[in-house]
């Protein structure tokens, strides 16, 4: 059994008088728990450790077929029994195994521990013969009851078959020979304010904790002849509470509305999905159209379910399984390069219309004219959700984490464009829009009440033109798929530029900042540069850029002194949702390994300017190339340093009398020495040397792999000569450049790759020694830390192999491309072998 409830814990009854019918079918629901106990006293019900065999109702529903999933992945010994409507267990084993591969959860190690009962659960006793209805009764030790019609635009008359009847066999079940625990599954639509968006009138209302609606405000919100399946949920509840009164335990989970999963499977019926595919269709929306609406995932709902069902020891009877602090960023259409008008609601109305039955929203108006002016509105109460998630968050045994916004859209899309041959509605693409994007931008500066031409000067502004007329090239050979992500991370560079400009702006002193001698550590990639800048930045003298700094340099409260760098930054749960929803981790796993809260390159913040080399690596645009060897980086340099200067002052505003060096890295200032000096005239290199017949091959396949996430796989033998010139241009010319300063060499410390592999202890000593740098004895224990941390990585990424040969090179041609390279290092003694 499960823990008695307190009387804290209590649900408290309805208040004032429900319609006659819903009070009707209370008393028949009532009548069944009664008539149920005077046949026989059922014995006790098991504890949930000892579930072995449960009966799920409305499996190949949207959420049945991830309770299904959970409760089979979370207790490995368990039995589901599904009673499906179907001509034979064969048939109905086929509905549901279909449901989960439509929803792409399916795993074949399952089949032995599901059973499928062919029944129908609006049924008396689902349909079933007394012979069978008894012998399931006798085996099931619980039952998660989902089975309904969850269409709103259905009056109660409509739906209470199916929603309200169908409990009846469901009770009789639960109370026959011993109590089952009865799951129930209800809605938070029984909440008027909940479906109003707590907008308008409903702007300061809260859903407590076991709280019950009122009724007088839901029979004038929620009419019964129109929109009766929450009523028919409030009423099934009304009959499970009855059957706890009785001795049975029970759990409510009240769901949200959800149109989707994280892991991408998307409803078309879900009527928010309806109203974004009308926008689609249309590209227009009505005026207060917000993506942000439907935030939960399916899937995570039912992790969270399923975990309470299966706690011996939860202490609630109702849950609201919400997210009720959803992400701090907000997301527009316009982030995603959906540029479409913003018309009045009746000009959004009388669009669909003139579609007729081709509008994603046909027959749908009566329910949609009811919300919209709550759905539309702009007058809502802020970001948070006014409702206690209490008991979830006591009696879920799991941490209860709701993925991020971007990450459930960017699945919902990516699953759309992969069966987009049965998706019934238009699949949005984005427009990558130079002046679409130079809006975008004006709202931002407007918005966070900045000068457009100061936030985004036009050297920006045509970097940003270059880059998308070159993006848009048939050279680039951009995917479709992914061409919102795209926009996207340019859309947060501009975003990202306007918040360091509002924080300059309201703390001048920034400018003031002072970056002395800081550090760049310059290798070519494949050369150990991240491997010793992660160990180098265990040095207490340095600062170093964290991934999460560099992906959002702003925190949004601005409480450097607090919460930056803390477990409470919300930085770095963006930062990881980023990496998520781009599946970079996955993209370039076994080749760079990635943490938000390890140091990175920062050619994040050069790509806020538009002018890096690194976008020639990221995508293949020539012309992008031609331009920015023309045009050089000097303004992207200095807007570079007025990043770090932020970043400085951030970093003293929790040590206000601390200055440390910075250590940076990324193998592309190579390309710009000469600028970088005029922008930090005192800067300090650490270059680490390989062979580079050693790592062009890795450094293809990187190429490879990052440019697969977005674009159309190019030949591998172009890809091959491209990034030979690419990358012996780069390194030939640094070396030119280094061999005519020789008076900077008392700044430079080399580095050989192997020595690094080999014993990085060794190597950071000699680069101390070099660059006159003292070292506390316990930096050292705390970098053999860091370097225990990383083999064990090592050990644990993919290993994959490389050839020159794989991208039409050959080690001659390799030597031949770096000849001066090699004749560079082998004047200062550096063997490469």
């Amino acid at each position: 059994m499960v823990k008695a409830q307190v009387a804290e814990h209590a649900v408290p009854r309805l208040v004032g008088r429900l319609p006659p019918q819903c009070q009707k079918d209370v008393d028949g629901l009532q009548r069944v728990v009664h008539a149920s106990l005077a046949r026989q006293t059922p014995s006790d019900a098991v504890s949930p450790d000892d579930f072995r065999e449960v009966l799920l109702t409305g499996a190949t529903g949207f959420a049945g077929r991830f309770f299904l999933h959970e409760l089979l992945r979370q207790n490995q010994r368990l039995v589901v029994h599904c009673l499906i409507r179907a001509e034979s267990p064969e048939h109905g084993f086929k509905r549901v195994r279909d449901a989960l591969e439509q929803a792409e959860i399916w795993e074949e190690a399952w089949a032995t521990r599901l059973r499928v009962v062919p029944g129908d659960a609006s049924r008396e006793r689902f349909g079933l013969n007394d012979s069978a209805f008894e012998e399931l009764s006798r085996r099931i030790d619980a039952v998660y009851h989902l089975a309904a019609n969850v269409c709103l635009s259905l009056s109660y008359a409509d739906i209470r078959d199916p929603n309200v009847l169908g409990l009846r066999p469901v009770l009789e079940l639960c109370l026959q020979t011993r109590f089952k625990h009865l799951f129930y599954v209800s809605t938070m639509g029984i909440f008027p304010e909940y479906l109003c968006d707590f907008s308008l009138e409903y702007t300061h209302s809260r859903i407590g904790d076991q709280a019950s609606p009122d009724l007088a405000v839901m029979k004038r919100a929620i009419p019964l002849g129109a929109i009766g399946y929450p009523w028919s949920k409030l009423v099934s509840e009304q009959g499970v509470l009855a059957a706890k009164a009785a001795g049975a335990p029970v759990a409510i989970f009240r769901l949200p509305q959800m149109g989707f999963s994280s892991t991408g499977y998307t409803q078309a019926n879900d009527l928010p999905t309806r109203i974004f595919a009308a926008a689609t269709q249309l590209g227009k929306v009505p005026a207060g159209f917000s993506i942000q609406r439907n935030p939960e995932p399916v899937n995570t709902v039912s992790e969270i379910c399923t975990a309470i069902s299966l706690n011996p020891n939860r202490r609630f009877t109702i849950y609201h399984c919400c997210d009720t602090s959803p992400p701090y960023d907000d997301l527009e259409l316009a982030d995603f390069g959906f540029y479409w008008q913003t018309v009045s609601y009746q000009s959004f109305r009388r669009f669909c219309q003139n579609l007729g039955d081709g509008s994603p929203l046909h027959r749908q108006w009566a329910i949609v004219d009811h919300f919209a002016p709550y759905w539309f509105s702009e007058d809502k109460g802020g970001h948070t959700r006014p409702i206690s998630d209490r008991a979830i968050r006591e009696d879920c045994p799991r941490s209860v984490a709701w993925p991020a916004m971007l990450l459930r859209h960017a699945r919902s899309y990516d699953w759309i464009r992969r069966h987009r041959d049965e998706w019934p509605y238009p699949v949005p693409q984005g427009c990558l829009d130079f002046d679409g994007l130079v809006a975008q931008a004006g709202a931002y500066a407007e918005r966070m009440g900045l000068a457009f031409e100061r936030t985004y000067p036009e050297w920006m502004r045509a970097g940003l033109r270059t880059l998308v007329e070159a993006l848009n090239s048939p050279d680039a050979g951009l995917e479709g798929r992914r061409l919102s992500l795209v926009i996207y991370g340019l859309t947060r560079s501009l975003r990202n530029t306007a918040a360091l400009a509002r924080e300059a702006q309201q703390h001048p002193e920034i400018g003031q900042e002072q970056i002395t001698r800081p550090v760049f550590i310059v290798g070519i990639n494949r050369t150990g540069t991240t491997f010793l800048h992660r160990l180098l930045s265990r040095d207490p003298q340095f600062w170093a850029l964290r991934r999460y700094e560099l992906t959002e340099s702003v925190l949004p409260a601005g409480d450097y002194a607090n919460v930056a760098g803390t477990a409470k930054d919300p930085r770095r749960t963006y930062s990881e949702e980023m990496m998520a929803a781009t599946s970079i981790v996955d993209t370039l796993s076994g080749l760079h390994h990635f943490d938000v809260d390890e140091p990175d390159e920062d050619f994040m913040l050069l790509q806020h300017s538009f002018a890096t080399w690194v976008i020639l690596v990221a995508y293949h645009v020539p012309m992008y190339g031609r331009w920015l060897a023309e045009t050089g980086s000097r303004n992207a340099y200095a807007h570079h340093r007025r990043i770090m200067q932020h970043f400085n002052w951030q970093r003293r505003q929790r040590a206000p009398h601390q200055q440390r060096q910075w250590l940076l890295e990324m193998p592309f200032h190579l390309m710009e020495l000469e600028v970088l000096l005029e922008t930090y005239p005192d800067a300090v290199f650490i270059q680490t040397h390989r062979d580079p017949t050693q790592f062009m091959a890795s450094w293809n396949s990187l190429v490879e792999r990052l440019r697969s996430f977005t674009s159309v796989p190019r030949p591998p033998h172009e890809t091959g000569t491209e990034q030979l010139a690419f990358m012996s241009g780069m390194l030939n010319q640094a070396m030119q450049f280094r061999a005519s300063r020789p008076e900077l060499d008392r700044r430079w410390a080399d580095v050989r790759y192997i020595d690094l592999v080999n014993d990085p202890m060794a190597v950071v000593n000699d680069v101390c020694q070099r660059l006159g740098w003292h070292r506390e004895p316990d930096t050292f224990d705390t970098m053999r830390e860091c370097l225990t941390m990383q083999e064990e990585q090592r050990r644990q990424e993919p290993r994959h192999e490389y050839r020159l040969e794989d991208y039409g090179l050959t080690p001659e041609a390799v030597d031949e491309a770096f000849a001066p390279y090699r004749d560079f290092v082998a004047a200062r003694g550096i063997d490469l072998s």
